[in-house]
């Protein structure tokens, strides 16, 4: 067998045994075109995840000059930390903002709720999750 032939079959078995991973989630709002991924993804309860948000618009050009926040809730669950937004910045520039959330402390119904403003354009989108409890 050759070598290139071996890298192939490993690829596929590797994905084959992630398979557990989400695809990014997507949306679009008011003419903008959204993505979310996390990582670890699926989320996971007792860790935090990195947090990226893209955003394009509708040529699909990259929207670098947006403001953007975040916050992480339980619907039905409220708590003091659910009005606590987290600030994500685009340090490249590309439409790519980036942060991390806080930890996932239970199992369970999750929001990610992104606010943004892009020029006079000002949008809010939520993203539902379902974390599941470690075995």
């Amino acid at each position: 067998m050759s070598v290139t032939r071996n890298l192939v079959i490993s690829g596929c078995l590797f994905l084959t045994a992630c398979s557990d991973l989400q695809p990014p989630k997507t949306a679009s709002i008011g003419g903008y075109e959204l993505q979310l991924k996390t990582n670890p993804s699926p989320l996971m309860v007792g860790k935090n995840a990195a947090v990226s948000f893209l955003i394009r618009d509708g040529l699909n050009q990259p929207m670098a000059d947006c403001k953007v926040r975040f916050r992480q809730y339980m619907p039905g669950h409220e708590m003091s930390l659910d009005n606590t937004f987290v600030s994500l910045t685009d340090q490249a520039k590309v439409g790519k903002y980036d942060a991390h959330s806080g930890e996932f402390r239970m199992g369970g119904d999750w929001v990610l709720e992104f606010d943004f403003i892009c020029g006079v354009d000002h949008h809010t989108k939520a993203f539902d999750f379902h974390l599941e409890w470690p075995e």
